[in-house]
């Protein structure tokens, strides 16, 4: 068996118990409304591993604390477990995963849900996600779209692809930390680093607002210095990136900070309405769901 990368136990719980928590809710409103069970409703996973998380065995002690052995089956659950066991179960899921090894894992756990209509895609989550746009019925359908990449791997032209629907409710996984890191000090970034910069973020407008150009005139002669420092905190980061799904959805969530051990800020989860007749609604929803695990 292979298994999903686990990076950092307890705030990759709290990620998923904050989707778990929406997904559930976000079903029980498409059984109890009239209107809104007008709607086949999907769950994507655009990065969905293959629904375990890695962590070491208990060994000799699962046959002394059986409880144990049920709390650590509960914890090694990814998205793709804790979003088929949901009920009411959504219509259709649709797990995208590049790596064959783990899609072939992710079969063997949706075979285990036959109840399921369940698709896994061999693909790359960027150009998956593309085609499954284009082939949304916005008319007669809404989805849940979780977007949880290894590092900075989300093109921005997916999301706003998925915004433009008009019909899927975004979770995304901001990657503060890998952006930070490729966001020098005291010069502008090389550029490869800058054009994943771009890409992540849809816009070169970054640079302007990222970074403060200071010009003087040489002591020795009279030609001009510039000097480039970084301006942006980690503040103008995120409010940067905001600012840009607010382009593309009705409204964003307030955002739910994910920190590792030591207490350095890794990524922010953020929730995304893209319907403008649901947005209050699913932003009410994660809000709430949002401030209750910060407060936790």
């Amino acid at each position: 068996m292979t298994y999903q990368t686990e990076f950092g136990g307890g705030w990759t719980q709290r990620k998923l118990e904050v989707l778990k928590k929406y997904l559930q809710a976000y079903t029980r409103v498409f059984e109890r409304s009239r209107r809104a069970g007008f709607y086949k409703i999907s769950y994507v996973d655009a990065f969905a591993g293959t629904g375990t998380l890695r962590r070491p065995g208990l060994g000799g002690l699962a046959k002394y604390f059986p409880e144990l052995e049920n709390d650590e089956r509960e914890f090694r659950k990814g998205s793709v477990r804790r979003a088929l066991e949901i009920e009411p179960h959504f219509d259709k899921y649709v797990f995208i995963e590049k790596d064959a090894e783990k899609c072939a894992e992710l079969s063997s756990v949706s075979a285990e849900y036959s109840d399921r209509k369940v698709r896994v895609l061999n693909e790359d989550a960027n150009s998956a996600l593309l085609d499954w746009c284009r082939n949304l019925d916005a008319r007669g359908e809404r989805a849940v779209v979780f977007l949880d990449p290894f590092g900075a791997s989300v093109k921005w032209e997916v999301i706003a692809a998925l915004g433009q629907t008009r019909a899927v409710d975004l979770w995304v996984l901001f990657p503060y930390f890998a952006i930070n890191r490729m966001l020098p000090r005291s010069h502008r970034p090389p550029k490869s680093w800058a054009d994943r910069l771009t890409s992540i973020f849809g816009t070169d407008e970054w640079e302007s607002c990222f970074y403060a150009t200071t010009a003087f005139k040489s002591l020795l002669d009279s030609h001009r210095i510039e000097s480039v420092r970084r301006s942006a905190d980690h503040r103008d980061i995120i409010d940067f990136f905001v600012t840009r799904l607010k382009r593309e959805f009705v409204d964003v969530s307030r955002p739910f900070p994910l920190h590792n051990s030591r207490g350095s800020l890794l990524f922010i989860l953020f929730f995304a309405a893209g319907n403008a007749q649901s947005a209050r609604l699913g932003l009410k929803i994660a809000n709430d769901i949002i401030g209750k695990s910060i407060d936790s």
